[in-house]
């Protein structure tokens, strides 16, 4: 949510329902640990406890931004290095 309040200028509210948006999820969802394991699955957007063979780090970071569509400076400055 952090991202898309800064980077899109919006409220908390609307961070919130911009996520679950793009997620296909509930607002209320977004705090639910076991809905939120299996959307972070199935986007390939990472985990907190890392799973064998998911996404991690900067490919975790790049879905997270394409599937937002937001700017994310860590990815930009990858994608301009490769």
């Amino acid at each position: 949510m952090a991202w898309v309040q800064m980077t899109r200028r919006m409220k908390i509210h609307d961070a919130k329902a911009y996520v679950a948006g793009k997620l296909g999820v509930d607002i209320l969802d977004l705090t639910d640990e076991e809905v939120m394991r299996s959307v972070r699955l199935d986007y390939g957007i990472g985990t907190a406890t890392s799973i064998a063979g998911g996404p991690k780090g900067i490919r975790a970071k790049m879905k997270i931004a394409e599937l937002l569509e937001i700017p994310i400076r860590s990815v930009e400055l990858f994608k301009s290095q490769i």
